[in-house]
């Protein structure tokens, strides 16, 4: 289990992985609601739900040159033609990884980031 994880589990063998301080289970709704629309609103954005970022992220991948296939692997979809069942990026992590630094999807662990201070971005409001 990677360490970032680790320490958000701790010592848990049961229960949710992201709950609310009583165990609940956390709800869309109100995480949109308590969290993800403050923050577009702030920022000036126009308010969605989650699948703001699905878009964003295939949108990005779209217009960095990614390969329709990894696209697709990547946005979670499920397979539109027999033949993407013979095609094996799940495996082939090297390929993904490549990608990845390519187009600037490389991931760094919060940990990384230690004592060095956010900076929020600004975005175009959209109309």
């Amino acid at each position: 289990m990677p360490k970032m994880l680790r320490e958000c589990v701790g010592e848990r063998k049961t229960g949710l992985l992201f709950h609310t301080s009583s165990g609940a289970q956390i709800l869309q709704s109100n995480t949109l609601q308590d969290s993800l629309h403050p923050i577009l609103d702030y920022i000036g954005h126009e308010c969605g739900g989650f699948n703001i970022f699905l878009r964003f992220r295939l949108t990005h991948l779209e217009t960095s040159g990614c390969p329709e296939a990894l696209r697709h692997f990547w946005s979670g979809h499920a397979q539109k033609q027999v033949s993407e069942r013979h095609i094996i990026l799940a495996q082939d992590r090297e390929y993904r990884l490549t990608w990845a630094e390519k187009i600037g999807l490389g991931f760094r662990s919060p940990g990384d980031l230690v004592g060095q201070l956010g900076q929020l971005v600004q975005f175009r409001k959209v109309v």
